[in-house]
């Protein structure tokens, strides 16, 4: 499952939902708030897969960032609505995610990280 962006930076593109770790939030926290800002659905398991740096352009300044990627089970994903700052939520094959449409290497990272790890 992928998003498409709302908003700018790289609006239109394909991303996987998240979001900035509020001060003072763990990072699955920050998931699970995240998941259900996005979607509008709740997270009942998750658990790390890994990490890649990130530059985040937006209004012209580059923010370095660190994106964590964790592999989520939710309660209901046919209850799944694109909120907040996604337009459409896009189901893929695992095998036939559209690379070029990704809006961002780490992104890109993650995905195939899961593929090379995750499918046997």
């Amino acid at each position: 499952m992928l998003s498409r962006r709302a908003v700018e930076p790289n609006f239109g593109m394909l991303d996987l939902p998240g979001g900035f770790v509020d001060v003072m939030e763990t990072a699955e926290d920050a998931v699970r708030r995240e998941i259900r800002e996005e979607l509008g659905i709740s997270v009942t398991r998750s658990r790390y897969l890994t990490s890649f740096p990130n530059e985040y352009v937006f209004s012209g300044y580059s923010v370095f960032t660190l994106d964590l990627a964790f592999v989520c089970e939710v309660d209901n994903m046919r209850a799944a609505q694109p909120k907040d700052d996604i337009s459409a939520i896009e189901f893929y094959d695992i095998m036939s995610v559209p690379f070029h449409g990704l809006c961002s290497d780490s992104m890109r990272n993650i995905i195939e990280f899961y593929i090379k790890k995750e499918i046997k």
